[in-house]
């Protein structure tokens, strides 16, 4: 995987935007826009207004500025090759890397998208090796995702009821959703010191807490949701940060359990 700096982005294997690069970046549009919205309102009759219907994403367009030069008509001419080849048409989404301080929390971000219409003028400066390429690209998800799935890990060693408490950084604009893998303990409770809220399952051994799917299995795949502590609140995870600890009842042996969540932007 090639690795992007700040201020730079990666598509096909291509990287724009590095220093001394023949291929800079003057603009990127549609990251920071919100996707196409499918609206499902409906038209009242023979009355004033609509009835209001769910919203759904639909695609992202993303437009790519770059402005190709060269010192050398051999340098000039592999630059705008190599563009030409990284958005050929009618291939399968590819993932579209970027890191711009500032967009997506700062972080390295992908969405998956394919070139959709790509222009380039034949002009005067052209001729003296500079040429704008605009590059339309279409993501058909419109969802940005972190490069890299935060977790954490919280251990209860052995002897103590409770692990040390943690802070948990979720930079995502979406509320998310973790997947807590335990092992080793006995009644484990996820707690977020922050909210005041914890979450609870009267069983031992080794589970797994899926957040999205509400539902916690065992290790061995039983279904143990039915095990859930009355008044447990499901560990989501908005924006902002947390304090989280880990408590068992029994301390005869070290208990762990990890947490792992995706960063997601619109």
């Amino acid at each position: 995987m090639v690795e992007v700096d700040d201020w730079t982005c990666e598509y096909g294997g291509l990287v724009m935007g590095a220093p001394d690069s023949p291929i800079s970046i003057v603009a990127v549009d549609g990251l920071l826009s919100l996707p196409e919205i499918r609206t499902s309102d409906l038209t009242l009759v023979q009355r004033h207004g609509l009835w209001a219907g769910d919203d759904y994403m639909g695609g992202r367009a993303i437009t790519l500025t770059l402005e190709i030069y060269g010192s050398t008509p051999e340098e000039f001419s592999t630059a705008l090759t190599a563009v030409q080849a990284a958005f050929w048409p009618g291939e399968k989404e590819k993932v579209l890397r970027f890191r711009f301080p500032g967009a997506a929390s700062g972080q390295t971000a992908y969405v998956r998208a394919r070139p959709r219409k790509r222009s380039a003028p034949l002009d005067l400066n052209f001729a003296n090796l500079v040429c704008n390429v605009v590059v339309e690209l279409f993501a058909t998800d419109p969802v940005i995702y972190g490069d890299v799935n935060p977790s954490l890990t919280l251990t209860a060693p052995k002897g103590d009821a409770t692990s040390r408490s943690l802070r948990l950084v979720q930079h995502g604009a979406k509320t998310a959703l973790p997947v807590i893998n335990v092992a080793d303990a006995v009644n484990p409770v996820v707690e977020n010191l922050t909210t005041g809220t914890s979450f609870g399952v009267k069983a031992s051994g080794s589970l797994a807490i899926d957040v999205a799917s509400r539902r916690v299995t065992a290790w061995s795949g039983a279904d143990l949701t039915g095990a859930v502590v009355a008044g447990s609140t499901w560990p989501e995870l908005p924006p902002g940060g947390y304090l989280m600890r880990l408590r068992r009842d029994d301390t005869a042996k070290e208990a762990v359990a990890h947490l792992r969540w995706e960063e997601h932007w619109i």
